[in-house]
């Protein structure tokens, strides 16, 4: 059984029914993302490129005090167009620079090392497909003073104490002195991240339909997509956004190998968590880590910031 129809069966066979954001992602959903980092409501590339466009140079020379020599592993990377003035500031603070890209999608991976083939030949491109969890520990071994880049403020699909645990799995394939840089969204005016997982074109709703189709294709299912309607919520005391799927009436659906789900009218699928980070929760997760901060680099507005751990 693979590990797609695995997650499925145990998703919505239970109460109350979550599936993971992951699954967004084949090809569709790969576009479907693209268009919403392009949308005027989804803030957050705008804020990341504020801060690489600003502080690229201030971030490089940091480490470069410390380095000749780096290796950068960036998680979950997209098609590098985000990182790329970040990584030219790289090469022309540190001599020896090399890129590892790890992505769940080969698609974007292969966009990735094209892209910056082309806009940075000088840095040497080795991209990894695969879940990053199990790609990782092998990628970190090479003895070499190593940044982890977390960006897009990817962070938010962790829960506080999931953070911990995420960053303690990073740092332990870490020796004294090497870096994690990680992108959080900042709490901010409630109606303006709402608005960022609700956009009026819609391209949000069919990114997270796109999981009811892939298992359509995939998995032989027969969920009726318009029978399901996106939900997202913003909680501001928590700072935790979730998106839901509704299911608008009572229903069954079945997978091809014959697995039945039952549904009640309005009853929902969990689909995505986005944790939007309070200054203090930053600093815990430091001290839980058993890291260090090195610096805080914030956009124009101080509502979205990178943070530079050292171990």
């Amino acid at each position: 059984m693979n590990e797609f129809r695995k997650h499925v069966i145990r998703g919505l066979s239970g109460r109350p029914k979550k599936l993971s954001s992951r699954y967004f992602y084949d090809e569709r959903g790969d576009a479907l993302f693209q268009r919403i980092m392009k949308l005027e409501e989804y803030y957050l590339p705008e804020f990341e490129m504020d801060i690489i466009r600003n502080q690229s140079e201030d971030i490089a020379s940091l480490l470069a005090s410390a380095t000749k020599r780096l290796k950068v592993i960036e998680l979950g990377a997209g098609d590098g167009s985000k990182i790329q003035h970040l990584l030219k500031s790289f090469s022309t603070f540190i001599p020896e620079l090399e890129y590892v890209p790890l992505d769940i999608s080969e698609n974007i991976l292969l966009k990735n090392k094209a892209n910056l083939n082309e806009f940075l030949p000088q840095v040497q491109v080795q991209p990894v497909a695969g879940d990053y969890f199990q790609t990782y520990p092998e990628v970190v071994r090479e003895k070499a003073c190593r940044l982890v880049l977390f960006m897009g403020s990817n962070i938010g699909n962790y829960l506080l104490s999931e953070a911990i645990d995420f960053v303690r799995k990073l740092s332990a394939g870490l020796d004294e002195h090497d870096y994690i840089l990680i992108a959080f969204d900042l709490v901010k005016d409630p109606r303006k991240i709402l608005k960022a997982y609700d956009d009026s074109a819609g391209v949000t709703r069919a990114f997270n339909l796109n999981l009811l189709l892939r298992i359509n294709r995939e998995l032989g299912g027969n969920f009726d997509l318009d029978k399901f309607e996106h939900f997202p919520t913003y909680n501001p005391s928590t700072g935790i956004t979730t998106s839901f799927l509704i299911s608008q009436e009572k229903q069954e659906c079945q997978l091809g190998t014959g697995e039945t789900f039952y549904f009640e009218a309005y009853e929902s699928i969990q689909t995505e968590v986005s944790k939007k980070y309070f200054r203090e929760e930053i600093s815990y997760l430091a001290q839980e880590s058993a890291l260090q901060i090195s610096r805080w680099f914030y956009n124009q507005d101080g509502s979205y910031a990178f943070v530079l751990f050292e171990k």
